[in-house]
């Protein structure tokens, strides 16, 4: 019998994201071609001997247990299945809340992942209708691999990218919060108004080369990201004068991420960015399936 689990939890990158109009439940439909990453958290889960049902070793008090949604996904998988047994989850985050990568989501997906190891259970209609109650991200984390997700994220179609994709990622250290821009775009006079002057400064499609053709990373909140702060304007100039082309943000932001070449030297770009200590940067490529040691 399996006693312990570690997942290695993935970030994302949104290749591009269309916001497609505000439905009847609140929610968006939207379309975007998401991709795994090899930058993760790592989620074990053991089998424990406490008097609680979870317990949860997170790191800090950045988030509450009853908010985290490492719990809520921990306690709708017991629910569901009817299992009494307590179990422990112990967290190590590298990935930045607020930075559109996608990290509480990934952490969600992957406790569901896990603890259906963990117990033998292979259902994953009922994992995915369980993933769906808890974010619109999680489902896409269930498949773990580039896929082309739409409505609110319960579409999932996986698509292929005939090789790896190599990314820079800067991350400016800034918070950024889903709900207040969803709220901005909703607000049709408001999100106009920073759209047009935020064109006046910046063209927003960049492209790259995916499957050998031409791809527009195109993130519809974008400019109402730039309207909120200039310091992705100034993150863009300082792409554009390294000569990097392709970039784009990832989510709701904050992270900016480069496409670049299999074999290109990022050292001195590295070094050149992070000099004024207000930037860390990442290394990262496409990743696709899941990570697991039992013991």
């Amino acid at each position: 019998m399996i006693e312990k689990i570690k997942v290695l939890s993935p970030a994302k990158i949104n290749l591009d994201l269309l916001i497609l109009n505000k439905r009847e439940d609140s929610y968006h439909n939207i379309s975007s071609l998401i991709q795994p990453i090899d930058f993760y958290d790592e989620i074990s889960i053991e089998l424990s001997s406490g008097k609680n049902l979870v317990e949860l070793n997170f790191p800090g008090n950045i988030v509450s247990f009853d908010d985290n949604l490492i719990v809520k996904a921990a306690l709708k998988f017991l629910t569901y299945f009817q299992i009494n047994r307590p179990i422990r989850i112990s967290v190590k985050k590298r990935i930045p809340l607020g930075s559109g990568l996608g990290g509480g989501s990934s952490n969600a997906a992957s406790t569901l992942i896990g603890l259906s190891k963990l117990f033998q259970i292979d259902d994953f209609a009922a994992l995915s209708n369980i993933a769906l109650e808890l974010g619109s991200d999680v489902p896409f984390f269930l498949y773990s691999r580039t896929s082309r997700v739409s409505g609110r994220g319960e579409i999932v179609e996986p698509f292929e990218i005939k090789k790896k994709i190599n990314y820079l990622l800067i991350l400016p250290g800034i918070h950024s919060d889903t709900r207040s821009l969803y709220d901005l775009w909703d607000n049709q006079e408001e999100r106009s108004k920073r759209i047009d002057n935020c064109n006046t400064n910046w063209h927003i499609n960049k492209e790259s080369l995916i499957n050998g053709k031409k791809f527009v990373l195109q993130n519809d909140f974008t400019p109402l990201l730039i309207s909120t702060n200039s310091i992705y304007l100034e993150i863009f100039d300082v792409l554009k004068g390294l000569g990097l082309d392709s970039y784009s943000i990832t989510g709701s932001g904050s992270t900016i991420f480069c496409v670049i070449d299999d074999n290109q030297d990022c050292r001195e770009i590295i070094k050149y960015i992070e000099s004024s200590g207000d930037f860390s940067t990442i290394k990262a490529e496409s990743f696709e399936g899941w990570h697991f040691t039992f013991d």
